[in-house]
């Protein structure tokens, strides 16, 4: 098993900040639900535990866990199944949180998350509110979250990030990954993929408005990315190397984040287009795919979209503000709003800085050394049987277009999409990119 660095330390780090890493243990293993009392126990978390999962994720693995937990006399204070939505799996938001808080037992002392990216937010959500220590028992590799402290929740119908507390432990057995559906461990492909373009928007954020930027955070899984981007086609057999490989590269992205204090690191423009894509289908009763798999889709365009910003020798820049559209958002409009005042001063901001000498070419060099290619994203994308055109995901032209082109209002987070904005090239090329990448 692989080394993880970091775990339970703190250090001064190149960036001139003190790093804390409150994860203290990450098991991977056949028969990893054994190790669940001990890691309890390593990371003394006494008292009675309470298991989240959903019905999926508690018969993938959730009756072993219980088992072993009998096993080890450790007090069960109660196991929660999270409910399905009407027409699809749980979902993290406001309201199943506040559900969830009601059927937690009030003598829970440390909540065990057993699931993937809904059952751990959620999980973690709780687990902050009631300051309780909590670990999780990953059963697919789909997502990024389980080293990370923020979460990712729907608050009144608007995807937001908020801020948690990581698990002590991870915990995650080869064969219970490989077991999981496909397309979760494809949404994850989709997830790490993006790590370029979100990396790229970091240090953008950095140059124009003098934000935080850590660069061991950016490099973080550099070592590890050849074991699954290099071989796609391993991954969609379930190689155990390739598998291995794409959940490290999970882990160590939350971790990156983890670290940085904020989800820059993993996170960027491609984000939030399945951000509205996630929204609008929670606003119309409608269904929407894995966030990863949207995600792969919008690393595509935003990774199209950098290349052709790099070709751009010497743009006038222009503070293209708009008001945000109420008709598209519906109900939504006014929450999203909250966000999108800022995000208009951000962009006058960022025009100001972006017309001073020199500011440019040095946005320039760091796309073109960030390495970015949607042609080696497609391929790769392609190569393991991943989400890779509009049909994958079952969105229509007209829908991704459109959330191409009201993304920028969700987040007051600067993004490439934001910069081709100023640049006079966004949302112009959204069309296009679609045709050319996702058909």
């Amino acid at each position: 098993m692989r080394d993880y660095p970091f775990l339970g330390q703190t250090f001064r780090c190149e960036c001139g900040k003190t790093h804390f890493v409150p994860v203290r243990s990450i098991r991977y293993g056949k028969g990893a639900a054994e190790q669940v009392p001990y890691l309890l126990k390593e990371g003394k978390a006494e008292g009675s535990v309470s298991l989240i999962a959903d019905t999926r994720t508690f018969d993938a693995a959730g009756e072993g866990i219980v088992a072993a937990l009998a096993r080890a006399a450790v007090s069960l204070a109660g196991v929660v199944i999270l409910p399905d939505r009407p027409g699809g799996d749980p979902v993290c938001d406001d309201c199943t949180k506040a559900w969830l808080e009601r059927k937690v037992p009030e003598n829970t002392a440390v909540l065990l998350a057993v699931g993937s990216g809904v059952v751990n937010d959620l999980t973690k959500w709780v687990a902050t509110d009631r300051v309780l220590p909590w670990m999780v028992f990953a059963t697919a590799a789909s997502m990024n979250g389980y080293t990370s402290a923020t979460i990712a929740p729907a608050i009144r119908g608007v995807k937001r990030v908020v801020d948690g507390r990581a698990p002590f432990a991870v915990v995650s057995d080869p064969e219970v990954l490989a077991a999981a559906p496909w397309r979760l461990t494809a949404a994850g492909l989709g997830d790490v993929l993006a790590k370029p373009v979100s990396l790229t928007d970091w240090r953008i954020n950095e140059i124009l408005f003098g934000e935080y930027y850590c660069p061991l955070c950016a490099r973080l899984i550099t070592e590890i990315e050849p074991a699954y981007r290099d071989h796609p086609e391993a991954l969609a057999r379930k190689e155990p190397v390739a598998l291995e490989g794409l959940f490290d590269a999970l882990l160590y992205s939350g971790l990156s984040m983890t670290l940085a204090g904020t989800s820059f690191p993993a996170s960027g423009g491609e984000h939030m287009v399945s951000h509205a894509l996630d929204m609008k289908a929670m606003a119309e009763g409608g269904a929407h795919d894995y966030h990863g798999r949207q995600v792969g889709l919008g690393t595509l365009i935003t990774a199209a979209l950098y290349e052709r910003l790099l070709a751009m020798q010497g743009p006038s820049f222009k503070a293209r503000v708009e008001e945000t559209d109420a008709e598209y958002w519906g109900p939504l409009a006014a929450v999203v709003e909250e966000e999108h005042a800022e995000k208009r001063r951000r962009a006058v901001r960022a025009v100001e800085r972006l017309r001073q000498p020199g500011v440019w070419e040095a946005i320039r060099e760091v796309i073109g050394n960030a390495g970015i290619s949607a042609l080696k994203i497609k391929d790769c994308l392609r190569a393991a049987n991943a989400a890779h055109r509009l049909e994958d995901i079952g969105c229509s032209r007209e829908d991704f277009v459109e959330a191409l082109r009201h993304s920028h209002q969700i987040r007051s987070r600067f993004t490439v999409l934001d910069l081709a904005r100023a640049a006079g090239v966004w949302p112009e090329l959204a069309e296009e990119l679609t045709e050319q990448w996702l058909s």
